[in-house]
């Protein structure tokens, strides 16, 4: 036996090769076949992408190609996820290299990505892509709480610089009384890249170190405020306790301050399960100083009310006249700013209530290009 040996040994190796280069050859065809559909994905989304550009040029939004559009975007989306899924199951098949699937689903991403920006470029343009679906009663009870986060902390800032002013009497409104009184607090000019800047009244009940604490804290969250959502702002109050936030302005907006008592924040806005929702809470104080005046009371918004004939949430409908539009404004931002923070559903929930109240905030042009 010992002369067949060395002629078995090389046809075993000859076997292994042959064998090796038909993996490695199959393997290439699986990886070319997925690189021609992914290919292809990416001409069906420029294509779709043309066509939405189309529309938006030629202002011409019916509902029918509306439609039309949010079903070849759910198809696209569908497509997306079906090709991660199916590059997932090869990967742990091991019919797919690992660094296969990390070119593969980069490049998947990247296509997801651009339908991102689809939907926000055109909602930007007041095109608002989505399914209509029939509700009567109001999907939420509170905006704030229930929508997913928005912003997270780790979110693009403009907050600059702050500066301490020393102690200073300052009119408060204490939620605890409730009631407006002046009291001792160490003053703090927060300062944002835009010009823009914000009082924050501390009150003296905190130590020195606990002021500079809430500045280095909730200062960069302010920053990542729209422009127009902090323009109005002239003061923010920290008192401790466990009372909810409010805002407060005079008529001539000369007093337009946001009271924060920090034992709520910490307690319940902050230690949700669902996540922090400070910067929702921040979202919906600001609209409440700088987006409501330029809102209630006008016919458009009355139209727009009129036209939904629903609200977004239990609050804004308990409180029209006051609640209403912060309640829809987070919602607002949700759509145009960041479709890829929400479902689809969440999407086409949002619109089939709001879509009138939306065109009306498009019409009056605020600047919440921090969002973009």
């Amino acid at each position: 036996m010992k002369k067949f040996r060395i002629p078995i040994l090389i046809l075993l190796v000859f076997i292994n090769s042959c064998s090796k280069e038909d993996e490695i050859n199959s393997l290439n065809e699986l990886v070319d076949s997925l690189g021609d559909q992914i290919a292809q994905l990416n001409s069906e989304i420029n294509d779709y992408s043309n066509l939405v550009t189309q529309l938006i040029t030629e202002n011409n939004a019916f509902s029918v190609q509306i439609s039309s559009l949010n079903d070849q975007l759910n198809s696209l989306q569908n497509d997306i996820q079906n090709y991660i899924d199916e590059i997932q199951v090869l990967t742990e098949s091991n019919d797919l290299l690992q660094s296969e699937n990390n070119t593969l689903t980069n490049q998947l991403t990247d296509l997801q990505d651009q339908l991102y920006d689809i939907q926000s470029q055109s909602a930007e343009s007041g095109v608002y892509i989505f399914n209509q679906i029939d509700i009567t009663d109001p999907p939420f009870t509170g905006t704030m709480w229930d929508l997913p986060n928005l912003i997270d902390s780790s979110d693009y800032t403009i907050y600059s610089t702050s500066i301490n002013q020393g102690l200073e009497i300052r009119l408060f409104y204490d939620k605890s009384i409730p009631d407006f009184k002046y009291y001792s607090a160490r003053v703090f000019k927060v300062n944002f890249g835009d010009n823009l800047s914000v009082d924050f009244e501390i009150h003296s009940e905190f130590s020195v170190e606990e002021s500079n604490n809430l500045v280095e804290k909730y200062a960069p969250l302010v920053g990542q405020l729209g422009k127009d959502l902090r323009r109005n702002i002239q003061s923010i109050e920290f008192l401790k306790g466990d009372e909810v936030a409010s805002a407060q302005k005079s008529e001539d907006l000369s007093y337009a301050n946001i009271t924060l008592h920090t034992g709520w924040l910490t307690n319940t806005v902050e230690t949700r399960l669902d996540g922090d929702k400070t910067e929702e809470l921040l979202i919906h104080e600001s609209a409440h100083l700088s987006i409501d005046s330029y809102v209630y009371n006008k016919q458009g918004w009355i139209d727009a009310v009129n036209l939904d004939n629903n609200y977004i949430s239990t609050y804004a409908k308990e409180n029209p006249n006051s609640e209403d539009v912060a309640e829809t404004f987070q919602a607002y931002i949700a759509v145009k700013y960041f479709p890829e923070r929400i479902s689809n559903s969440l999407r086409d929930t949002i619109l089939s209530v709001c879509l009138n109240r939306f065109k009306y905030f498009d019409s009056l042009n605020f600047d919440l290009s921090i969002y973009k």
